[in-house]
């Protein structure tokens, strides 16, 4: 027993703890200390030390393994759950792309700042900023991962320095309502041929996608979002609208696609403001609409949205109008923001994380809409 009591002259007697161990290198060692009044005080400081001991034994195990071992732990214990399947992807094609075969089968522990400045030092020279940024988040989560896990003792990853980004600034992409209106006609038209039973669910269904570009025009949701939505999502006495679920569907089949509650941030969760207009659109919708879901198919079904933006392509395509459902939200918010709105506001309408996101994307109106602006204030100096 590694416990044992011993003489002391101010106590008279005393308890002594004596454990012979072996190290994480597998040396014998020995650690002895005494001065322990009670038993249950002994006890308590041996079971300690033994914990501390493992634990060492543990990390120095973990310092063997690579950013390899420790990415993939990382996806299977907390990305799986985390992280919707876009995302996943995300993260998974930069990592086989950049990591892996490269900087990934070094040891973790051995990847310090300088290690990983020089890495992207070299990356810079063949990858475009983008690329460097989403490497870079690849790694921060990895680091903050094997932090907590105490398989480092330090994050060397905010430290990384990017060369600085001087390409132009991209202005986002909108649809113009006389163009919208034009590919809605035509989505509206029931071809010769359709994977439905009759003609009146084929038109019905035709109607929907309709309805999901008007309903992406006006809210600025996301195609994944708009194909989710239940009748009961809508508050039309009070103009309000409630997104709590999306069609989850990247790198699936139809077969495979399912509801999730789990948006792309917390933000996207939440219950936003909808215009008099929309309210009443959707009230004359949901007339003839006998179906939970507010888009679906002629029989009540769920609609891909692979399906839906393979059919705004095509009639994109044969109409010369350059488009594709995401322009709904850019259009929407770009409307928004020219029209003098709180930032705000929009970042709330938008669903948005931070104000500076909308800020950053939707502030930078084109030359044209910059003239105009001058024309207005100086004819009014005049």
């Amino acid at each position: 027993m590694s416990i044992s009591k011993i003489k002391s002259k101010k106590y008279g007697t005393v308890y002594q703890v004596d454990i012979r161990y072996k190290d994480h290198l597998g040396m014998s060692e020995r650690h002895i200390k005494s001065g322990f009044i009670k038993m249950m005080e002994a006890k308590k400081y041996e079971k300690e030390f033994l914990d501390k001991i493992e634990l060492d034994k543990l990390k120095a195990n973990n310092c063997l393994k690579t950013f390899n071992d420790v990415f993939k732990e990382y996806m299977e214990l907390e990305g799986k759950n985390k992280y919707a399947n876009a995302t996943k992807n995300y993260y998974l094609t930069n990592y086989e792309m950049y990591v892996k075969e490269k900087i990934g089968k070094s040891k973790i522990s051995s990847l310090k700042y300088a290690n990983l400045q020089k890495y992207f030092n070299e990356m810079a020279n063949k990858q475009n900023i983008p690329t460097l940024k989403n490497i870079k988040k690849l790694f921060s989560v990895t680091f903050k991962y094997a932090l907590r896990l105490g398989y480092v003792k330090e994050n060397p990853v905010p430290y990384i320095q990017l060369p600085k980004d001087t390409r132009e600034r991209v202005i986002v992409k909108t649809i113009s309502d006389d163009d919208l209106k034009k590919v809605m006609n035509e989505i509206q038209k029931v071809g010769i041929t359709n994977p439905y039973h009759n003609k009146q669910d084929a038109q019905f269904t035709s109607t929907a996608y309709a309805m999901a570009l008007f309903i992406g025009r006006y809210t600025g949701l996301r195609v994944s979002e708009v194909l989710a939505l239940k009748k009961d999502d809508f508050d039309l006495e009070n103009n309000r609208l409630t997104v709590q679920r999306r069609i989850e569907y990247a790198g699936l089949k139809k077969s495979e696609m399912y509801l999730t509650n789990k948006l792309k941030s917390k933000n996207s969760k939440s219950t936003i403001e909808i215009s008099e207009m929309l309210s009443n659109q959707m009230r004359k919708w949901f007339e003839v609409n006998p179906y939970d879901y507010v888009i679906c198919n002629g029989r009540g079904e769920l609609i891909f949205p692979e399906t839906l933006n393979k059919r705004i392509r095509d009639i994109s395509n044969s109409l010369g109008v350059q488009f594709h459902f995401h322009m709904l939200r850019h259009t929407y918010a770009t409307e928004l923001m020219m029209a003098g709105m709180n930032p705000a506001v929009v970042k709330d309408l938008l669903r948005h994380s931070e104000v500076n996101t909308t800020w950053s994307i939707y502030t930078h109106p084109c030359n044209e809409d910059q003239r105009e602006a001058l024309d207005e204030l100086y004819m009014k100096m005049k």
